[in-house]
């Protein structure tokens, strides 16, 4: 199925994947220090219909 990928885009994919990663840990670094911050000047974290950052990987396909 994704025999015929050079590797070098897939070298180029696993680099771009640690990149994304390393921002999505940022941006929940970011979201905590927020709250902090908020929960120090007593400033509500959430509003009722906004919704946290989260992040989760994508479950791995077995090759067949």
């Amino acid at each position: 199925m994704l025999r015929n990928i050079p590797s070098a885009a897939l070298k180029e994919l696993l680099k771009l994947s640690e990149q994304k990663e390393a921002l999505m840990a940022r941006i929940q670094e970011i979201d905590r220090e927020m709250v902090r911050v908020q929960d120090r000047y007593g400033i509500p974290s959430k509003k009722e219909n906004e919704a946290a950052v989260t992040v989760s990987r994508q479950a791995r396909k077995r090759a067949r």
